[in-house]
């Protein structure tokens, strides 16, 4: 597999969402900072993109949002920090978009802060780079969840169709909520108003090119009670490296 060097391609981590499913455990705190073993869930992304050699961390924060500044502001890093703030939900591209004057480097990474796989970004990087795609989507295998988008693909790993949250969509992978975007995607986002990054941003860049890189390792959320219990249970599989 094609390698590409990870350490120049800034990560984009959406921190911002309003977590309603996880309320029941975690009320006070943004679902990103939800504990495991007495750490934030946040830091197990962060460490993880870190030792495969990202560099430069862009951190898009909303509600509940001065509790990740409290927590990360100070704190000393091997990688670069930077906070992009938003005063109202603006969804996952829209977040992107609020963040754009940060973001440096093309292509760039983006990663919900909600979930998390075992993914080496210098492979997906160096498959996004051979694809010359507009977007890059990391795929798992399909399992038993009816809340989590399905993807179809044609041969060479072309995306043709999203169904985004659709149960019973019948397809193989799931979205595994990490991308590898074109900088030119930014001017493709509306500016100042709500928009999806799963239903509004990829399926319009279809007919540029989105490509789905396929792992077998399994995919982590902690978006609902459950699932989060169930990483609780699981945290030496990204604690080994």
């Amino acid at each position: 597999m094609i390698r590409m060097c990870a350490a120049g391609c800034d990560l984009v981590v959406l921190c911002g969402g309003l977590g309603t499913r996880l309320r029941s455990v975690v009320s006070d705190r943004p679902k990103s900072l939800a504990m495991i073993d007495g750490r934030p869930f946040l830091d197990f992304i962060l460490e993880h993109f870190a030792h495969h050699g990202i560099a430069r961390i862009i951190l898009c924060t909303g509600h509940l949002g001065d509790c990740i500044d409290e927590r990360y502001a100070s704190f000393r890093h091997p990688y670069e920090l930077v906070f992009s703030r938003e005063s109202s939900p603006m969804g996952t591209a829209g977040a992107v978009k609020h963040a754009a004057g940060l973001i440096r480097s093309d292509p760039f990474m983006v990663v919900n802060g909600d979930s998390l796989i075992d993914v080496d970004p210098n492979e997906l990087l160096g498959f996004h780079a051979a694809k010359q795609g507009w977007a890059t989507v990391a795929l798992a295998s399909a399992d038993a969840r009816d809340d989590v988008g399905f993807v179809t693909l044609e041969s060479r790993a072309k995306v043709t169709a999203f169904a985004e949250k659709q149960p019973g969509a019948g397809e193989k992978y799931h979205n595994a909520g990490v991308y590898v975007f074109r900088r030119a995607v930014l001017a493709e986002i509306p500016d100042h108003r709500p928009s999806s990054i799963e239903t509004d941003l990829l399926p319009a860049l279809l007919p540029r090119g989105v490509f789905g890189f396929l792992s077998n390792a399994p995919l982590y959320d902690i978006g609902t009670p459950e699932r989060l219990a169930r990483f609780q249970s699981l945290t030496t599989v990204f604690t080994n490296h």
